[in-house]
């Protein structure tokens, strides 16, 4: 009876260490996805400051067709001038062309602030760019950090799962129901240490003759206040000669 005990014991060390070890990859995947998508919301920064730099750009080509037509149309008007007739004709003409130079000026102007705004977005993209490539520097080392200790975590399960596997195939199956039926329902621990005299699972206080038994070894002791299989704990507890 000692015997299945002691295989009880190192039964609940194994279940422990995979409650640990589960606990230690449960958030594993989520670390990971979240550094992810920080790589992501990198990415996508870069991809709106490169947008709004090839927006400028695009504004500036359209503007300086703007202008070159305005320019053509401007030369044309004023080619005009040397076979107009009319004063009337002439008033026309210098309105026109009086238009069409405040228009062109106005062309311009946009395309001097359109060069300042691509200078910045310029200097932009290309701060976004170097920070991304920092930022995804660390990040995939972080990655690959975390996917080492996942790797090891998941050797680490394997191997407790063979330990649990063979540990279990010696313990007497109504033993091993036993004990899975108190971690089912208490959700912890199934053997706890009497330690004075007190079930150290529910702190109820045993007989000392139940005490001494309990030491003894020779057979399976529940504690009357939370079913919990006890097992000597120590020196010193009631009953002990």
């Amino acid at each position: 009876m000692r015997e299945q005990l002691e295989l009880l014991l190192k039964l609940q060390e194994i279940d422990n260490t995979l409650t640990d070890l589960e606990g230690e990859t449960q958030d594993l995947p989520e670390r990971i996805a979240d550094l992810r998508r920080q790589i992501e919301l990198t990415d996508t920064v870069v991809k709106e400051q490169e947008t709004a730099l090839e927006t400028a750009k695009r504004d500036r080509t359209k503007l300086e067709n703007d202008l070159e037509d305005a320019n053509v149309k401007l030369d044309g008007l004023k080619s005009k001038q040397l076979v107009i007739k009319t004063n009337e004709e002439y008033a026309a003409l210098q309105t026109e062309i009086q238009y069409t130079t405040d228009a062109t000026s106005k062309i311009e102007d946009s395309i001097l602030i359109l060069l300042e705004q691509i200078e910045g977005a310029s200097a932009d993209a290309v701060a976004a760019r170097q920070s991304a490539a920092d930022s995804r520097g660390v990040i995939e080392a972080e990655i690959a950090e975390l996917d080492r200790e996942m790797g090891r975590l998941t050797e680490a399960l394997t191997i407790k799962r063979d330990e649990r596997v063979r540990v279990a195939m010696n313990i007497d199956e109504r033993m091993r129901e036993r004990y899975e039926r108190i971690i089912e329902s208490k959700g912890d621990q199934a053997l706890v240490p009497l330690v004075d005299g007190f079930c150290t699972g529910c702190y109820k206080k045993l007989p000392s003759q139940q005490a001494i038994e309990i030491r003894r070894g020779e057979k399976f002791f529940e504690c009357g206040g939370c079913g919990r299989i006890l097992y000597w704990g120590g020196e010193g507890q009631d009953g002990e000669e």
